[in-house]
């Protein structure tokens, strides 16, 4: 009654404001006089308690070893309500009702049987601890999912004996009465550590049990594997997706040899000795064919592994191992449970298994070699490494086996063993990731930087009014990526950077000698064997047009040539076909050539460029490699003569015989035209055109003229 009555009048005297200061006023009024006669009180109540719901058709994970999962509710009796009432006299005040709120129910969690159920968790709060001890009061009953296990008491109780199912074959867990308070009174969301194996399994043994429970008992793996914690299938699919990641882990395959297997890298199940390679039919002349699939930059630079890790309630982890320079990175993921020690050994060991499959080779051997299969690992003499046989087709009674180059798995004992190139970190609480960046290539030393300085006819692109070098760097270090380069031009008292050459040249040797060649026609008869000084590098083939376009342009020796066809002979080696010789003016050193000197393919993306100042002409400049290994070594000298700024020879000289004297003429040649079009002059390319003639009679000088035209008379009078 005050309520109202000091309501209204507040509203009088006081506007709106007024009548809500009234109402307060009256109300603590009434509660005051009238609170023994007054309503009871409801505290806790929920209006419409709603059970967590269950989703059908949910696959059933499968586990192996220890990992954390969140089940799937497959019975509950519904949310029961309890209410306790207290107060009701003057003293105490009115009826007070509260009310509180549990659930019964049934949660399934993996393809059974199991060894046990470890932690709880609800809502990510931890309310089980590893041994078995809950932190609210409530009853669990696990069934641990065996073909024979029995009904459970609380649900045939609730159902009918007749009605229950035994979910036979499924682990899962019952709740009796789970005081839903402090959830919001609402079934939480549980998380469970299922035990499906006793101890800690590898990747091979958790492929066995994998497949027995998808039917299949004949499994059996040869080889070492990464030690797992755990590993879960959690979705719909078939066996070998289900293992395909288990098989990434190890490096290893499935072959049908003796059984359908699960085979490691480790030793070659047979060794093929030298000149079994390459069997072919009679009057059959075409080599095996060998190629790369894929180049150095093809490869990411870094790689992401996102697990599961068990020091960290199985919250996610990641692991990133940078191998390089190049920016691209490969992220994979796995449902596995493993320490990040385990996690980074793995991705040192998949960005290893990725540089070796850049190699593939296809060989053909003998009927006799007919029992090697798909998935087996040989090693052939004439290609160094191991090689897993990725096809076998059996034509014509010749076995032909495509093969990829494959390595055992890096052994690290301990994780002081890696020198850290950059550092351990964890992940924040809200991610609850944590993850590691070291360097894969930190177990090898870092190798001396090989320089080669270019003094070359101008390429597309040079200046043509100053000198410019090339510099050319690589090493034959698996852990090189880069190094600075500087330069001197006052005899090594000072040195200025040029800068940085990153992921290095195609530099080689030649295994023989190029053989003298014609510089103006293909060469399809000659070859020249090749053998580059770092295995992260490789050739390919261009099509004719291609070359003629500027393609495969390299440098042997002081020759430049171009190359249409690459024969890959061995790691690392190669055979170059269909030559074109003394290109851009190089000609006088088609011949003369020896084993053993350099090879450099002509990439100016991949080399520095040094434009040194006109008056260097002459003069011997000094370059040094500031890479990581190069502290003790010692310059490198290079004459500087300007190979760029000499003029090309002109060609095609005829002579004609006239009565009173000789008519010469000659093709002009041009740094401005190396296309040769047909039909069309050279452009001059120069500031002036002048050539110096010289005659020789019997060996005598006899003349000298200078001409500003490609031609030339020389009257009968004057050749004595």
């Amino acid at each position: 009654m005050a309520t109202i009555i000091l309501g209204t009048a507040g509203q009088i005297f006081g506007g709106p404001i007024g009548g809500l200061i009234g109402t307060a006023i009256g109300g603590a009024l009434d509660r005051n006089v009238f609170g023994g006669s007054g309503r009871p009180r409801e505290r806790g109540r929920t209006a419409n308690p709603a059970l967590q719901s269950a989703t059908y058709g949910e696959p059933i994970p499968i586990i192996v070893g220890r990992m954390r999962t969140a089940g799937n509710l497959i019975w509950s009796s519904g949310i029961a309500e309890r209410s306790a009432t207290s107060g009701g006299s003057k003293s105490s005040g009115p009826t007070s009702t509260s009310f509180s709120y549990a659930a019964s129910f049934a949660v399934g969690l993996v393809a059974g049987p199991i060894a046990g159920i470890g932690r709880v968790w609800a809502d990510g709060k931890l309310i089980r601890a590893s041994d078995g001890t809950f932190m609210t009061p409530t009853v669990m009953r696990l069934h641990a999912g065996s073909a024979d296990q029995l009904v459970d008491p609380l649900i045939a109780a609730a159902q009918g004996p007749a009605g229950t199912p035994a979910f036979r074959g499924m682990a899962y867990v019952v709740f009796e009465d789970m005081p839903l308070g402090d959830y919001g009174n609402r079934i939480p969301n549980l998380t469970f550590e299922v035990m499906a194996d006793d101890a800690t399994i590898d990747a091979g043994m958790a492929m066995i049990r994998i497949a027995a429970i998808a039917g299949y008992q004949g499994l059996t793996t040869v080889g070492p594997f990464p030690a797992l914690t755990g590993y879960m299938v959690g979705r719909a699919t078939s066996l070998a997706d289900a293992l395909a990641p288990l098989l990434a882990t190890a490096d290893a395959s499935l072959t049908a040899r003796e059984g359908l297997a699960v085979v490691a890298v480790g030793d070659a199940i047979a060794a093929l000795p030298t000149g079994v390679g390459d069997a072919r039919r009679q009057g059959d002349s075409r080599p095996a064919e060998r190629q790369r699939r894929a180049s150095a930059d093809a490869q990411p630079g870094s790689l992401e592994l996102a697990y599961y890790d068990p020091d960290r309630d199985y919250q996610p982890g990641l692991t990133r191992v940078r191998s390089g320079s190049r920016p691209a990175i490969d992220q994979r993921s796995i449902a596995a449970a493993m320490t990040p020690e385990t996690a980074r050994r793995l991705v040192i060991d998949l960005l290893a298994k990725g540089e070796a499959a850049r190699f593939e080779q296809t060989i053909r051997l003998p009927w006799r070699w007919l029992e090697l299969v798909a998935g087996d690992t040989i090693s052939v003499a004439a290609s160094p490494g191991l090689w897993r046989i990725r096809e076998r087709r059996f034509e014509n009674f010749v076995v032909h086996l495509d093969l990829v180059r494959v390595r055992a798995a890096m052994t690290v004992q301990a994780p002081e063993a890696i020198a850290l190139r950059g550092t351990m970190s964890t992940g924040d609480g809200a991610s609850g990731a944590s993850g590691a960046t070291e360097s894969a290539d930190a177990i090898a030393p870092i190798g001396a930087t090989q320089l080669h300085i270019l003094d070359l006819p101008a390429l597309p692109g040079d200046p043509a009014d100053r000198p410019r070098l090339w510099i050319a760097a690589n090493s034959d270090s698996a852990r090189w990526r880069r190094a600075g380069v500087s330069v001197s031009l006052d005899a090594g008292a000072s040195y200025t950077s040029l800068g940085a050459i990153v992921g290095g040249t195609v530099i080689g040797t030649m295994l023989t000698a190029l053989a003298p060649g014609s510089p103006c026609r293909w060469d399809r008869f000659g070859v020249a064997d090749v053998e580059l000084i770092s295995d992260r590098d490789w050739l390919e083939g261009r099509s004719e047009a291609a070359v003629l376009a500027g393609g495969n342009l390299a440098l042997v020796g002081d020759e430049l040539i171009q190359f249409v066809e690459v024969e890959p002979l061995a790691p690392q080696r190669f055979r170059l076909r269909g030559l074109l010789r003394g290109r851009r003016g190089t000609e006088a050193a088609v011949r003369g050539h020896c084993a053993g000197e350099r090879f450099v393919l002509i990439d100016p993306a991949r080399m520095l460029p040094c434009d040194p100042p006109l008056d260097a002409l002459g003069r011997t400049l000094r370059f040094v490699a500031t890479g990581h290994g190069d502290a003790d070594m010692l310059p490198i000298s290079s004459l500087m003569s300007g190979v760029g700024l000499r003029p090309l020879s002109p060609c095609r000289l005829r002579v004609r015989h006239h009565p009173d004297g000789l008519a010469v003429t000659w093709v002009r040649r041009s740094r401005a035209g190396y296309g040769w079009h047909d039909f069309v002059d050279a452009p001059l390319g120069e500031t002036a055109e002048s050539y110096a003639v010289t005659l020789c009679v019997d060996g005598r000088i006899n003349r000298r003229d200078c001409v500003t035209a490609p031609a030339i008379f020389i009257p009968t009078s004057r050749i004595v």
